[in-house]
């Protein structure tokens, strides 16, 4: 009897096992608030983050988009946690700003401090800003039924 027990035991860890299953590289999110817009490079970020970004993203402007990302899954969806930092690097390779973030909590100062500064407006496509057209009013005429004559009220 014992030993179907452990053999029941063993099927069941081997069965959690099977069921997990991790995307990504496991990173730091806490260690985010380290990081320092216009002067952290990428290498000093993965070092800090404790991980290589999953992907990058080259950008026209000669900029990259470094993404941070780690999913991991117990019982095919049943029960998982998800986990993204994307990081904006310029040409010079030296962090811009936190673009997006998912599943990682970051207090206010440390948001505002990694968002860094607005992005500058592309001058290749300079709009000068046109006045708002005047609101067209247009008077709408409800038709209310016509009231009973008044002979015939006063005949109830």
């Amino acid at each position: 009897m014992r030993g179907y027990l452990h053999l029941l035991a063993a099927a069941a860890i081997a069965t959690l096992i099977a069921g997990c299953a991790a995307t990504g590289h496991n990173f730091d999110p806490g260690k985010l608030s380290t990081l320092t817009p216009g002067q952290t490079t990428l290498e000093e970020a993965s070092r800090a983050l404790t991980a290589p970004p999953d992907k990058f993203y080259k950008q026209t402007d000669g900029t990259f988009l470094a993404l941070w990302s780690f999913k991991i899954t117990f019982v095919a969806d049943g029960l998982y946690s998800r986990k993204e930092a994307l990081l904006q690097f310029g040409p010079d390779g030296r962090l811009m700003r936190l673009v997006d973030s998912t599943n990682i909590l970051l207090e206010p100062w440390e948001r505002q401090k990694l968002l860094g500064p607005a992005p500058a407006p592309d001058a290749s496509q300079a709009w000068t800003q046109q006045p708002a057209p005047a609101p067209q009013v247009e008077t709408i005429v409800i038709p209310v039924p016509a009231a009973p004559p008044e002979s015939t009220r006063q005949g109830l």
